[in-house]
């Protein structure tokens, strides 16, 4: 099986503390590659190839991409991720916003992004713990509900939900309809994407 590592420079990788986090991670992902391990978020299939700055390639999330197939070449899926050193889920932060735009794109490509198999996911090392705990908790609903009228009903009955969740849907909600020019995504969008994303993944979490 081939190892394949592409890399082009990065504008944003040229000082200080985001370009030795960025590096940490992609490094990460390559010694996964090279020991055997399995990737955070995607099926465990052998790493077949990484490319780092993947702009070239027609990535809009392009930190790095990760390709994992089966021996028999039968299964595939990649992780599409950006990283960030520090990022906050609201409705007014810039750089969830650029997330969002890039996440957004991509995942509307059918030509480079796969719904049923593949995921987007945004690597970070500093969050917030109100944000670990309540993103995760909307994402994780969105992939175990098997209908958007199912998610839409838990995020909304208060049992199930806590008002800092549902603002962390609308979040979501909000920053996608910028990321779409201005036009709401539809609810069936919504649950969709929710499902393909994949948040707070840091050096440990990779490491281990």
């Amino acid at each position: 099986m081939s190892a394949n590592v592409s890399q082009l420079s990065n504008p944003f990788s040229t000082g200080g503390g985001g370009h030795n986090f960025e590096n940490s991670v992609q490094s990460a992902f390559v010694v996964l590659m090279l020991s055997g391990g399995v990737v955070p978020c995607l099926p465990a299939l052998p790493i077949k190839q990484i490319i780092l700055q993947g702009k070239y390639a027609g990535y809009d999330t392009d930190d790095f991409i990760v390709f994992v197939e089966s021996q028999d070449g039968k299964r595939k899926a990649k992780l599409l991720a950006q990283i960030k050193h520090s990022i906050s889920f609201t409705e007014n932060d810039q750089i969830f916003g650029e997330v969002m735009q890039s996440a957004w794109s991509d995942f509307q490509n059918d030509k480079i992004f796969d719904r049923e198999t593949d995921a987007i996911a945004i690597i970070t090392g500093l969050l917030s713990a109100h944000d670990i705990e309540n993103v995760r908790v909307v994402l994780e609903r969105a992939r175990h509900t098997p209908t958007v009228q199912d998610f839409l009903v838990q995020m909304n009955l208060g049992r199930f939900t806590s008002d800092p969740q549902r603002k962390k849907l609308e979040a979501f909600r909000t920053q996608l309809k910028v990321a779409n020019k201005g036009v709401e995504v539809s609810d069936e969008q919504l649950w969709q994407f929710l499902n393909c994303f994949r948040d707070c993944l840091n050096l440990l979490t990779l490491a281990y």
